[in-house]
């Protein structure tokens, strides 16, 4: 009877709602009636937990956005330092290009191995004698041109690690 006077004096919009529920999940009203004080009775608790629920996850939410922005200042970080990487790869190479240019041949008989730059600048052929260069005729045209050569070498391949280094892929800073 406590039941009926309860439900008495609910208004008649909260009774259609109980009485569309009760048949939606095919319980009695009194039934669903119970269910309904139950979760009321539960709701200042859910709200606790409710709302404690919403401060981690805000919590959680700045530590992720921290992280999101440590995480881009890395990949920054090593954006740089790839392009860092490239352009001293691409330096090396030119230089290992320079340094291998053929520039004569050795004169000790039977031997006739290629000099490079690297082994000009050094006077020794591959095969390890020592001063018996013959530069091709295009590097000998004049007295103290083979140190001119090396010399030039030498600056052209400083320069040309240095533009490697700053950017600058074609000589006088044409792109």
């Amino acid at each position: 009877m406590s039941t009926a006077t309860i439900y008495a004096r609910i208004p008649s919009e909260l009774k259609d709602k109980i009485t569309e529920l009760a048949r939606s999940s095919g319980k009695q009203q009194s039934e669903t009636l119970v269910d309904l004080l139950n979760q009321g009775f539960l709701a200042p608790e859910n709200q606790r937990e409710l709302k404690e629920t919403r401060d981690e996850l805000s919590q959680q939410e700045g530590v992720n956005r921290n992280l999101q922005v440590e995480l881009e200042k890395e990949k920054t970080q090593l954006k740089i330092a790839q392009q860092k990487l490239d352009a001293g790869e691409r330096a090396r190479g030119h230089l290992q290009r320079i340094l291998t240019t053929e520039v004569g041949r050795c004169t000790v008989p039977n031997c006739g191995a290629p000099i490079n730059l690297y082994s000009f600048a050094y006077q020794q052929c591959p095969q390890g004698h020592s001063r018996k260069i013959e530069l091709y005729n295009e590097y000998k045209s004049g007295p103290g041109v083979a140190d001119a050569l090396v010399a030039g070498l030498a600056i052209f391949g400083g320069v040309a690690l240095a533009a490697e280094l700053l950017g600058d892929k074609k000589p006088n800073g044409t792109q």
